[in-house]
């Protein structure tokens, strides 16, 4: 049947130590590219989209720490010094 061989494709694909999360999306990914007339630009458009969630992802709940300490009366400059102490400049 064809979705039984869908399936057996997409459980071929998988790579040791891979996340599931990023199996998907290769999956999906790839399933558009099939149809694409431009698989270039659909990669681009696609990394670019990663890169653009995955900085937001990680700076959402920075941004909310600070937003809490400047709520709390703490300056942002103090924050700063001390990060940029952290990181050795």
């Amino acid at each position: 049947m064809a979705v039984d061989r869908a399936e057996q494709q997409d459980t071929d694909v998988h790579q040791p130590g891979l996340d599931p999360l990023a199996e998907q999306a290769a999956n999906l990914l790839a399933k558009a590219m099939v149809t694409s007339h431009d698989r270039d630009t659909l990669w681009e458009r696609f990394h670019e989209l990663v890169v653009d969630q995955t900085t937001e992802m990680e700076e959402a709940p920075i941004r909310q720490a600070l937003d809490e300490m400047e709520r709390q009366g703490v300056r942002l400059e103090a924050v700063a010094r001390v990060v940029r102490d952290r990181l050795g400049g």
